[in-house]
């Protein structure tokens, strides 16, 4: 067996056009799989960082049966909001900041036209520490919010330009300066059904990856909305970033344990099923363009090998004819298809780490949408890295066993004949 595959290494470099171009195939569908898949964690981890740090956090505490009654009345899934359940929270080992808050619906009115929008009331003073990037959906000449802020908000740009409103000396687009009002009354309904209204001062208007968000989202204080909704000193859920997001399920699990059955703890893909879904179906895309490279390389490489057999005939006649077995030309083939594999998933999958490397320290420029650019840092893990390269390896392999039967079935008398 040893002389065979020395016979088949001494094909493979005997042929080195046929070889090369075999080789190249490997080498550059590896190279571009390894490629897209790179890019495609980074965006990854981008969208979900982004969604973390700017929105959602990274886990959420509600009462249990929040999230199953978000269609009726999840304020009635209120719970104390105390110092005391800060630093239980906090404790838990992973966890690096908490803040509370209520999200809630209303009416918003400016005194002649109103709308349905959908609140978020935060606790100011904690919000930076849990989602560090929310300030970033503000758009320019807009204010923050601020920890002493009592009757202030931000409104989405679109509902803010339906209801003809923004911050003092900020014009909106395709409104009139001197009608822009800067006061809104909102109205909600405490859990009890009760009643009631504020006014609030709009500061700033914000921007979403959404159109829908834009349209009907409004965020103020904490305290702004318990006065509303009389919910003083209470929350609908409480917001967590944690240290390591590759380790969300484990830190999940360690506060679910923490504060019992009386709460419930979710990921912000229990919270935000759309993201995790549309996320999902790019990592299917994602597989599903690296199978097509795959198998255009194993017709590549079925195609070339069976070329070989059409050249090298009469050097297959001679072989049977001076007493070498079928099932060893068969293996000979077999060799030099799987020989050409490995070389070629080997070069392929160092040509593509370091086109991974190199887009990883460069970084992808990539527009949010929002207030700030990201950069994209493409990599790839050893796990993915080594099933391409034994994928690749596989196909060489598979391609090799048409052209292998072919050559091992040539009826040597015929072989020799040919010319």
């Amino acid at each position: 067996m040893n002389i065979l595959f020395q016979i088949a290494v001494r094909n493979v470099f005997r042929n080195r056009r046929r070889s090369l171009f075999t080789l190249s195939a490997i080498l550059v569908g590896l190279t571009v799989v390894l490629a897209i898949a790179g890019v495609s964690n980074a965006f990854y981890r981008y969208s979900i960082e982004n969604a973390v740090n700017v929105k959602l956090g990274a886990l959420q505490v509600h009462k249990r049966g929040y999230l199953n009654n978000l269609s009726l009345n999840p304020l009635t899934f209120n719970f104390e909001y105390s110092p005391e359940i800060l630093k239980k929270v906090e404790s838990v080992k992973g966890v690096k900041a908490a803040s509370g808050r209520i999200v809630f619906r209303g009416l918003v009115s400016n005194g002649r036209n109103q709308a349905l929008f959908f609140g978020n009331a935060v606790d100011v003073s904690r919000e930076d520490n849990v989602c560090p990037r929310w300030r970033g959906t503000l758009t320019d000449g807009s204010r923050p919010l601020n920890p002493e802020d009592r009757g202030q908000a931000l409104v989405g740009q679109e509902l803010a330009r339906s209801l003809n409103v923004a911050p003092k000396g900020l014009q909106l687009p395709d409104a009139k300066p001197e009608t822009a009002g800067e006061f809104l009354n909102l109205s909600g309904a405490s859990p009890q059904g009760r009643q009631n209204a504020v006014d609030v001062q709009v500061v700033g208007l914000s921007r979403s990856l959404l159109a829908i968000e834009e349209k009907r989202s409004l965020t103020l204080p904490l305290t702004v909305a318990q006065s509303l909704l009389g919910l003083e000193g209470r929350v609908t859920e409480i917001a967590l970033s944690i240290e390591d997001l590759d380790s969300i399920s484990a830190v999940q699990r360690r506060l679910q344990a923490a504060l019992g059955d009386e709460f419930e703890v979710s990921t912000w893909s229990d919270v935000q099923p759309f993201l995790r879904d549309v996320l999902f179906r790019q990592r299917v895309m994602i597989g599903i363009i690296s199978l097509i490279l795959f198998v255009l390389v194993l017709f590549v490489i079925a195609n070339t090998m069976t070329m070989a057999v059409f050249e090298r005939t009469r050097e297959i006649g001679t072989m049977l004819s001076v007493g070498i077995k079928r099932r060893q030309i068969q293996s000979i083939f077999l060799a030099e298809a799987v020989f050409i594999g490995v070389v070629g998933a080997a070069l392929g999958t160092v040509t593509g780490l370091i086109a991974v490397l190199i887009l990883n320290i460069i970084g992808i420029p990539l527009a949010s949408g929002l207030a700030e650019t990201g950069l994209l840092h493409p990599f790839v893990d050893f796990g993915f890295t080594l099933a391409a390269f034994a994928v690749a390896v596989v196909c060489s392999s598979l391609a090799g066993i048409f052209p292998a039967r072919r050559a091992s079935h040539l009826n040597p008398v015929d072989a020799l004949r040919a010319s």
